[in-house]
């Protein structure tokens, strides 16, 4: 009996000595800001993808930024402006551009890449214009066709400046340099082999290809050899 009695005692001690942890409420967490919405496109750049039967590309081409969110003029910069710009006859092309240009890219990158659109558009009107004046024939003579990458050298340096020039046209003008030296001392003989075939049949395309309006940019890749 006096057992029971120092094991109740014991046991009322013990409950007394707990503390009893009651949670307490905690600060409720900020609710989460919605989504921002993307821009939508004008009716000029929604026409213009529709009428295009084609996506926007910003998807597929991804504009490159400094670590300080500036503009990197790259060649698939190029490539996502000759998707806009090459190719269609409307005034909507520029706006489309501009448009993507300023969907996809923070404020002051964007209004670089507009300067750098409208020059470049500027550039390809002025292109065509000075390549129609040369009057070239479907086999043009090698000499001419130099004098006129020269000019074309030239006008893209004035009005693309020296390191657009060299990113973008860089790699197109080593392989019309090539094409050049080749024509000029034409072989002799049949190709020795397919590899032989297929080189000599690309530089004839450079060649073709120098004295037609402006292409799209993938067509000379900086990954692209030139032997």
């Amino acid at each position: 009996m006096r057992q029971r009695h120092v094991l109740a005692g014991v046991a009322a001690a013990l409950l007394a000595a707990v503390t009893v942890y009651v949670p307490q409420p905690t600060a409720e967490a900020p609710a989460a800001a919605p989504p921002t919405e993307a821009r939508a496109p004008t009716a000029a750049a929604a026409r213009f993808l529709r009428e295009l039967g084609n996506g926007d590309p910003g998807s597929q081409i991804e504009i490159a930024l400094t670590d300080t969110q500036d503009l990197i003029a790259d060649f698939a910069l190029r490539e996502i402006m000759d998707y806009y710009l090459l190719g269609r006859s409307d005034a909507d092309r520029l706006q489309a551009l501009t448009d993507h240009l300023r969907r996809t890219l923070p404020p002051a990158a964007a209004r670089d890449a507009e300067q750098l659109a409208q020059s470049y558009s500027a550039y390809l009107a002025e292109h065509d214009t000075l390549l129609a004046a040369q009057n070239f024939q479907e086999r043009p003579d090698p000499g001419r066709l130099a004098s006129w990458q020269q000019q074309q050298r030239q006008l893209r340096l004035r009005m693309l400046g020296p390191k657009v020039y060299e990113e973008w046209f860089g790699n197109e003008d080593a392989y019309l340099t090539q094409a050049l030296a080749e024509a000029s001392q034409p072989p002799t003989g049949p190709p020795a082999n397919e590899d032989e075939a297929r080189h000599r049949e690309h530089m004839r395309q450079v060649l073709r290809d120098a004295v037609g309006p402006a292409r799209p940019a993938s067509r000379y890749t900086p990954q692209a050899s030139i032997n």
